[in-house]
């Protein structure tokens, strides 16, 4: 009875001295240092854990600050060219979550894929044994921030339509077509998703990012080139069946809908339910 609490004691501390701080490479930090060993981790635990990996690795407050900077810079340039009259709103919006749903993914493939590549997976897992709703809470982690992203988006498009109406003398119109948000959240968030999936199928983030940009590109230039592919490119080419949802004049269709949801399918479930099988199964070292 002694010798085995002993090896107990000895195993919690030897995994709560492998959860050490960010070091100059970048490693993550692990969170998770006060578990009970083999009785898992609450759910809600999890994902506070996965949200401060986002935001406390250097890797992920890199892409963070980009991803504003760009964001400010895009809708600094529409308030630029708009100066005479003023920038609309709908213009600024679209201008500011069109980079972003370029760098949203790629905080998705860091939250499923850098454990792995930082060697990290091994604490994780230690202390979760369940491998799936570890990816469950990564995964609701990545969305969750994006949610946010959107919501601040919003609120900074809306406030540099106000600066820049108020500037050039014009008048503030802050009026949006409902399905315009929808679309925009809807969108960022199959990005997102996008993301989280190809990290987990890969688990390897600079594989996951080259694939993620890669393939989409390849997959259009068939749709152009290929007459059969051509013809149903909207239920294949994410990009084509996206356009309808960031379009003004017009709520999208439910065939359009369903467009959208068939080329989900091949784009974030299937490549969602291979990295599960990936990670369920995956030798952790």
């Amino acid at each position: 009875m002694t010798t085995q609490l002993s090896t107990t004691t000895g195993a919690a501390d030897q995994v709560r001295d492998t959860t050490t701080p960010t070091d100059p490479g970048g490693r993550a930090r692990a969170y998770l240092d006060d578990a009970d060993l083999g009785q898992g981790l609450p759910f809600a635990r999890l994902l506070r854990t996965e949200l401060r990996k986002t935001v406390d690795t250097r890797a992920g407050r890199w892409l963070l600050i980009v991803i504003v900077a760009v964001t400010a810079l895009a809708m600094g340039l529409m308030m630029w060219l708009g100066r005479e009259d003023g920038a609309d709103y709908p213009t600024l919006l679209l201008a500011a979550v069109t980079p972003q749903a370029v760098l949203l993914p790629v905080l998705g493939i860091l939250t499923a894929a850098s454990e792995w590549s930082q060697r990290t997976a091994l604490v994780t897992f230690t202390q979760e044994p369940r491998r799936l709703r570890v990816m469950a809470a990564k995964s609701l982690a990545a969305v969750l921030l994006g949610l946010v992203v959107v919501a601040v988006t919003i609120v900074l498009a809306g406030l540099a339509h106000v600066a820049s109406a108020g500037l050039a003398g014009g008048d503030v119109d802050l009026s949006l077509p409902g399905h315009v948000y929808g679309g925009v959240v809807v969108l960022q968030l199959i990005y997102v998703l996008m993301g989280v999936a190809f990290g987990a199928m890969l688990l390897n983030v600079p594989l996951a990012i080259a694939g993620f940009f890669v393939l989409p590109v390849l997959v259009n230039i068939v749709s152009m080139t290929v007459g059969w592919v051509s013809e149903r490119a909207a239920w294949i080419d994410q990009t084509i069946a996206q356009t309808p949802f960031m379009a003004l004049d017009a709520a999208p269709t439910g065939e359009q809908w369903a467009q959208l949801g068939v080329t989900s399918i091949w784009w974030v479930v299937v490549p969602m339910a291979i990295g599960l099988w990936r990670v369920a199964r995956r030798e952790v070292k």
